[in-house]
């Protein structure tokens, strides 16, 4: 022990002799260590942690099974059969969205909650820290006004005042009783942007709770030892049966049971695993750098290895001097990584999207700290030892003699190995990026189906008493609309129920009068806008045949009229002229028959690398109810940047109590939707150019010491006659041998790199030839490059100032 602190202790005073070397591997190392810690550190609660409740693996999604054999929601009726007659279940709970205004305070706020079933909390083995749970006799009709708050909304909203449970809020104009406040570190998992929940109390008897309503989300805890395949198995069991009782209220038998870790999370495990890998690719290469630079200081000292070993110091010794080295280096690099890991996660945070689950979770704890102090010390036994396991027993002499300049060349083979790997690992994280570069372009070269350009956008929602009669909600969108049309710059006003790309899901069955099914839930779906006759017009959709709506359609007394998207009309009458055909929407059979008008063209509702059911488009006062929610779009002449303070005025003129939500231009919708994808593409950009940096490093590093340790030899060859041309071309030849097989290596693990990406292309093969040619390209052109200074130095030693030397 003794020992090996005053080998540190040397160490130390050596490094500090070479402050360029040191400042330059405590660098690489920081990056290395610090990026992958903080990667680390977003990826551990959705890869490697459980959900944050007692006995996860327990948890489960349950959903029905559509036609085509996928999950889909759950119907309140079959819900309330399922978890009724289950033997499997533990408990189960029902769970549906729910967005609402906050009154009262300085201004109204809306917030996104949800409603549960009176189970929903002790299914999750959840308790509030406040107050108490909800109990059975509130999820009944009727004493649903009881709400749980989120610890983050209770201290926000309400200042944390405790004595709030047990008395009256005002949400949506209606009285609420707080029953309870969660704990602080209770995380929403399937809805990271709920803060209130309020009970379901469903009436089994009204059409909402019809078992063709599939609206709702199924939840359920496990009994102990059952497993979800054991679950899914007597689930499909009663599935059968309920299909054979109703056998045109269900599209195909069978239940779909899936770990709620997985329902959750699923989707985001792919592209965490993707950047997580490109991390350890660039501490790879920060660690094949660092020992290149190690090696190529240890080759440089070999008198004095040769005279201490001369004096008695065994290969131990040595090796244990070259580890207290890479140790120290590591550690100090370790301890700059740290600060890396804190800016880089911060950033990273940042740049989330906010309805990312677990994001509450993400933080440097002790796991990451954990795993940062792993890697620094295994970089630091890397580094240490990659230049004492070479064997100097042949070397010892012929440094003492005076001969390395002559022998140099062979000592480059670990530091020639160390500049491919580099390279290779480069050429992974470049194709990485290129393919997820391709990919992202020619997501959003993708025809939205809509004009984004000129187009500004918001969320209002009318809200309270005033408002619970549907004609109210209509005449507050006329003001609007009245009220942003007088607007300078403002060219068209529309209002819908969602927005394209908006996030929302809003979905119903298509049923063709002059097309019968036996069993309706075999129609096809189809999104549902309830629309102002502008709203078509405003945001750019093309009208391909037939007529779009007019002021007159706008009307409960007109001719009930519908406008059905293209790919809709061709799946429902194939080759035939849909105008002036008649459908309904919805399963049920009272559901008023429509007459088709036109034909829209199609849009991206859901995302723009979905492949969309459909559109139907209503006139708003033709649907059986208002959406109180309303979104709002303004084709404008110039930016639409420029009067988004106006519009904000302009609609909390027509009514101050109605809260404003998510105004931004289309356009940025638009590059929204691709938010994963464009996250995804900047950290691997990121990895690259730090990857392709140090590759090139390590390349200029090895053929610059090359040069150097061959000066005689060089000197030897031009006093022979060899041309300038010829040493020229041979540096270059040495450096394109080296980039050659790191391409060669990087294009066989870019390949398997591309498997971890798949989720995240669109329009773009792993084995996309034109990324492939162009990222060998570039990467070998700038290693060249890098060979090209140190090939000019060679091409300009003096061969007689050289033979002189020794």
């Amino acid at each position: 022990m003794h020992s090996m602190l005053t080998e540190l202790r040397h160490a130390g005073r050596l490094l500090r002799r070479a402050p360029a070397f040191t400042a330059l591997a405590v660098l690489t190392i920081a990056l290395g260590v610090g990026a992958t810690t903080a990667i680390f550190s977003a990826a551990d609660p959705i890869l490697f942690q459980p959900l944050p409740y007692p006995s996860p693996a327990r948890l489960v999604l349950v959903g029905e099974r559509d036609a085509d054999g996928t999950m889909s929601n759950i119907g309140f009726l079959t819900y309330r059969d399922l978890a009724r007659e289950a033997r499997t279940l533990q408990r189960a709970a029902a769970v549906g969205g729910w967005e609402v205004t906050l009154d009262g305070g300085a201004a109204p706020e809306r917030v996104s909650g949800q409603r549960v079933s009176a189970s929903f909390f002790s299914v999750l083995g959840v308790r509030p820290a406040l107050g108490k749970d909800f109990v059975a006799a509130e999820d009944v009709p009727g004493s649903t006004n009881v709400v749980i708050l989120s610890h983050a909304l209770w201290k926000r909203r309400y200042g944390g005042d405790s004595s709030l449970v047990g008395r009256t809020i005002s949400i949506s104009g209606a009285p609420y009783t707080v029953a309870g406040v969660l704990p602080a570190s209770f995380e929403s998992v399937t809805a990271p942007d709920a803060q209130l929940w309020r009970v379901l109390g469903y009436d089994a008897s009204l059409p909402y709770a019809c078992r063709t309503c599939r609206h709702l989300r199924m939840f359920a805890r496990l009994r102990a030892g059952v497993s979800p395949p054991q679950a899914a198995s007597e689930l499909t069991e009663l599935s059968a049966r309920l299909v054979q009782q109703y056998p045109k209220e269900y599209p195909a038998p069978g239940a779909v049971v899936q770990s709620l870790g997985d329902a959750a999370l699923g989707s985001t495990r792919p592209a965490l695993w993707a950047v997580l890998g490109a991390a350890v690719l660039v501490l790879l290469i920060a660690a094949a750098n660092v020992a290149n630079l190690q090696l190529a200081r240890a080759i440089r000292r070999e008198e004095e290895f040769a005279i201490r070993s001369a004096l008695g110091a065994g290969r131990g010794r040595l090796t244990a001097q070259l580890l207290a080295e890479g140790l120290v280096l590591a550690v100090i690099g370790g301890a700059a990584g740290l600060l890396v890991a804190r800016m880089t996660l911060g950033a990273l945070i940042g740049w989330l999207p906010p309805q990312m689950p677990r994001l509450p979770a993400i933080r440097l704890n002790g796991a990451a700290l954990a795993v940062g102090a792993a890697l620094t010390l295994l970089l630091g036994a890397v580094v240490g030892l990659v230049p004492a396991l070479r064997d100097r027993r042949e070397e010892l002499g012929e440094t003492l003699r005076g001969g390395k300049r002559l022998t140099g060349g062979r000592r480059h083979t670990a530091r020639s190995g160390l500049v491919v790997a580099e390279v290779g690992l480069a050429m992974m994280l470049l194709v990485g990026a290129g393919l997820l570069g391709r990919s992202l372009v020619r997501l959003l070269e993708v025809d939205p189906g809509f004009e984004p350009a000129h187009l500004l956008t918001l969320q209002a929602q009318a809200a309270g008493p005033k408002y619970a009669d549907s004609m109210a909600v209509f005449a507050n969108h006329d003001r609007i609309r009245e009220a942003v049309r007088q607007l300078p710059g403002v060219e068209r006003v529309g209002t819908a129920s969602q927005l394209p790309l908006g996030g929302n899901m809003d979905a119903f069955g298509v049923i063709a009068q002059d097309k019968p099914l036996a069993n309706p839930e075999l129609a096809p779906f189809a999104d549902r806008y309830a629309v102002s006759p502008d709203f078509i017009a405003a945001m750019g959709i093309a009208i391909r045949r037939g007529r779009g709506f007019v002021d007159g359609d706008n009307s409960d007394a007109a001719p009930r009229v519908v406008i059905v998207g293209a790919a809709l009309a061709a799946h429902i009458w194939p080759g035939e002229n849909p105008i002036g055909k008649r459908l309904h929407i919805g399963g049920e059979a009272s559901a008023p028959w429509r007459t088709v008008v036109g034909v829209a063209g199609d849009i991206h509702h859901r995302a723009l690398d979905a492949s969309d059911a459909g559109q139907i488009y209503i006139p708003e006062r033709q649907w059986k109810f208002a959406d109180n929610q309303v979104a709002v779009v303004v084709r404008t002449h110039g930016d639409p940047a420029s009067l988004a303070r106006a519009v904000r005025a302009a609609v909390q003129a027509v009514d101050s109590s109605q809260p404003i939500t998510k105004l931004t231009t289309m356009e940025q919708v638009v590059s929204m939707s691709a938010a994963q994808r464009r996250l995804a593409l900047l950290l691997f950009a990121s990895f690259a150019t730090v990857a392709l940096v140090l590759a090139v490093a390590g390349i200029y590093g090895v053929l610059a010491g090359a040069v150097a340790e061959r000066t005689r030899e060089i000197g030897v060859r031009t006093a022979l006659g060899a041309t300038p041309g010829a040493i020229l071309s041979m540096v270059l030849l040495q450096g394109a041998r080296l980039t050659a097989a790191g391409l060669a290596i990087g294009l066989v693990g870019a390949l398997a790199l591309g498997r971890f990406l798949r989720s995240l292309l669109f329009g773009v093969d792993v084995t996309d030839p034109a990324t492939l040619a162009v990222v060998s390209l570039v990467l070998g052109a700038v290693a060249l490059g890098a060979c090209l200074l140190p090939a000019l130095r060679a091409v300009g030693v003096d061969p007689i100032a050289a033979l002189r030397a020794d």
